[in-house]
């Protein structure tokens, strides 16, 4: 899916689409590296640095994955008699949660599934995983590989 697709899936009008679209069709840019300018190349991917939009349309693409990704089975911790609280997402920081080894797993890989189907990955070096009083010490993995296991950890500056 395209980030213009993104962008019309939550129902921005096809004009501004087309205008956001318009600022994005043929961007070049230079890398400045030991002092040199490089030569101009064409930006493909990715939102534009210090645009406005930026976050929002890099927000859109993240809210559809979350959704997708946990739209057959919420599985969360409860957080309130009525509603359970699934992940917590501010950027491109996220923390899923859960009360069991096993869907915390499924949720694990299914974000990851999600990301990689638009041509994004997760950084599995800074992905952690904290376990609160848990009963299974069994590892979570991604595509084959043991995610670290941590007492604590900061998330959005705070340690948890």
């Amino acid at each position: 899916m395209t980030l213009w697709k993104f962008l019309r899936h939550y129902g921005v009008p096809e004009m501004i689409v087309n205008i956001i679209r318009n600022s994005y069709d043929g961007l070049q840019c230079k890398v400045m590296h030991g002092g040199q300018l490089t030569d101009a190349f064409q930006v493909r991917t990715g939102v534009r640095q210090g645009c406005l939009l930026s976050p929002f349309l890099f927000l859109s693409v993240v809210d559809w994955i979350m959704n997708t990704s946990t739209s057959e089975a919420k599985h969360g911790i409860q957080w309130t008699a009525q509603n359970q609280l699934d992940d917590l997402d501010f950027a491109d920081d996220l923390a899923l949660l859960s009360h069991t080894h096993e869907q915390m797993q499924i949720k694990t890989a299914s974000v990851a599934a999600v990301s990689a189907s638009i041509g994004l990955s997760t950084h599995k070096g800074k992905t952690k995983v904290l376990k609160f009083k848990a009963e299974n010490s069994n590892p979570i993995t991604l595509d084959g590989e043991t995610l670290e296991d941590v007492k604590s950890f900061t998330y959005l500056g705070s340690i948890i």
